[in-house]
């Protein structure tokens, strides 16, 4: 079964300390862990890394498509938060 809806995390990093990026900030550690909380939660949704989704100076930065919301500022310590967010975009009828 194919799954529509996903989530999409920005990996992308940058040689230069000098300059944000997503990745530097932590989101390969943050997409392995939305990747568990969606296996934990049951969630029909799926995970893709992606390079740079831009915004990189308010990263770590995710787009729920279709359709969904562009999060940023994201970090292992709002993952209750993110949590809902990705429920409710599983789910838009809870």
């Amino acid at each position: 079964m194919a799954l529509d809806k996903k989530v999409i995390v920005c990996i992308k990093h940058r040689t230069s300390a000098h300059q944000p990026s997503c990745a530097a900030k932590g989101s390969e550690a943050l997409a392995k862990q939305i990747e568990q909380m969606i296996i934990a939660k049951g969630l029909m949704l799926s995970v893709e890394r992606f390079k740079c989704l831009g915004c990189c100076d308010q990263g770590i930065n995710i787009k729920l498509v279709p359709e969904g919301p562009f999060l940023h500022g994201l970090t292992l310590e709002n993952l209750d938060e993110l949590a809902i967010a990705l429920e409710n975009f599983a789910n838009p009828a809870h």
